[in-house]
């Protein structure tokens, strides 16, 4: 069976587009969040290692320091943070708050959609709740300058 060069071309093409990497989407995260502010949708979705779910966040970032306001609450707390861009369209808050109870430490794991909002997956590696483990996600929004 003798296959015809333009028919070997177009699979050999089909191959390579199924084969190559996904491009980054067309957005970038900032390179600091400092003065900034991030308002925080978690999934709905409750189980017993999402006790918020639904709920609405605002984290504003200054000098090493945050403020978490849960929206509709008047829960507020208040921690330290580090932010690392790790891509372009990646980046990651290592969080800290301290409690008589013992401290909390978890992490947001950021991916942009466009350059104001993307999705986010909350890990809490300890803390003086139960569980102290936990994980979930939703959604974020930067706050323009």
């Amino acid at each position: 069976m003798r296959i015809l060069p333009s028919v070997l071309a177009s699979c050999l093409l089909v191959h390579a587009a199924v084969a190559a990497p996904a491009q980054p989407p067309g957005c970038s995260m900032p390179s600091s969040i400092d003065s900034r502010r991030l308002t925080n949708l978690t999934d709905p979705l409750w189980r017993p290692d999402n006790p918020n779910a639904g709920r609405m966040v605002r984290v504003d970032f200054s000098g090493g320091h945050y403020l978490l306001t849960v929206l509709g609450t008047r829960l507020r707390y208040q921690g330290t943070y580090h932010y690392q861009r790790i891509a372009a369209n990646i980046a990651a808050i290592d969080m800290h708050e301290a409690f008589e109870a013992g401290d909390s430490h978890y992490q947001l794991l950021l991916t942009c959609q466009t350059d104001l909002q993307g999705r986010f997956v909350f890990t809490q590696f300890d803390g003086p709740l139960p569980p102290k483990r936990r994980q979930n996600g939703g959604t974020w929004t930067l706050q323009p300058h």
